[in-house]
């Protein structure tokens, strides 16, 4: 079974593809340019460099995160999945990143950029989840690990807005383990394709959790306009 991955919840930009239990590649790429001019490309490039001569589904990270990236990843996925005529899956962006930590040894916390010094968190162990997603400021988020028993990891695209000192128990994931990948939303993904978790590729729609600011805006112009 192989899987096509794309992550594109934050600013960078992330394609895989994976056999069964193989990693045949990934390209990770963060760009000046927007998602909308490399992923495609990268697409390419990496189904090249896999080898792979079919594909038998794609899985595609659904947020929360960017809410331009989430929709140019989506639409992309979607094409994909149906000039191919494969399964689509839709993968939470915050459980394929606890799958950076597959141990029951320590907790781990993945947060993205929820603007306002606030993030989108969950709390997971070994790849289950322990908590519904949450949109809380960051040093609450740091303040509240803290007060956990046992070794905690945070990781996410917003761990350099973090201004308090950590509390003992609370580590910053290395390096290559903070960002979201495209591998992970792919072994994700083969988790969901082998439980049969399937998502429709016409109704498929990305994970905001909170509305977006040009929402809120055109909300409150419209209240402004209704009241004169």
């Amino acid at each position: 079974m192989k899987i096509l991955a794309i992550e594109t919840a934050t600013k960078v930009s992330s394609v895989a593809v994976i056999s069964d239990e193989k990693f045949l590649a990934e390209i990770n790429r963060e760009d000046i340019k927007a998602h909308s001019e490399t992923l495609m490309p990268q697409i390419e490039e990496v189904l090249k460099i896999s080898g792979a001569e079919k594909i038998d589904a794609v899985a595609v990270s659904i947020g929360p995160g960017s809410f331009t990236g989430l929709r140019i990843g989506l639409a992309a996925a979607k094409s994909l999945a149906y000039a191919w005529k494969i399964k689509i899956i839709g993968v939470p962006t915050l459980q394929a990143m606890a799958y950076n930590f597959p141990t029951n040894s320590a907790t781990v916390l993945p947060m993205l950029d929820a603007q306002k010094n606030r993030a989108y968190v969950q709390k997971f162990k070994n790849c289950v989840a322990l908590s519904e997603i949450e949109v809380k400021p960051i040093e609450e988020i740091v303040i509240q690990a803290g007060e956990n028993d046992g070794e905690i990891f945070l990781c996410g695209d917003i761990l350099h807005k973090i201004k308090i000192p950590l509390p003992k128990n609370v580590k910053i994931a290395p390096i290559n383990l903070k960002m979201p990948r495209a591998v992970n939303v792919a072994f994700c993904g083969k988790k969901f394709f082998e439980e049969e978790k399937f998502s429709n590729v016409m109704n498929l729609e990305p994970l905001y959790i909170r509305r977006s600011e040009a929402e809120v805006l055109w909300e409150k112009r419209q209240k402004l306009l209704s009241e004169k």
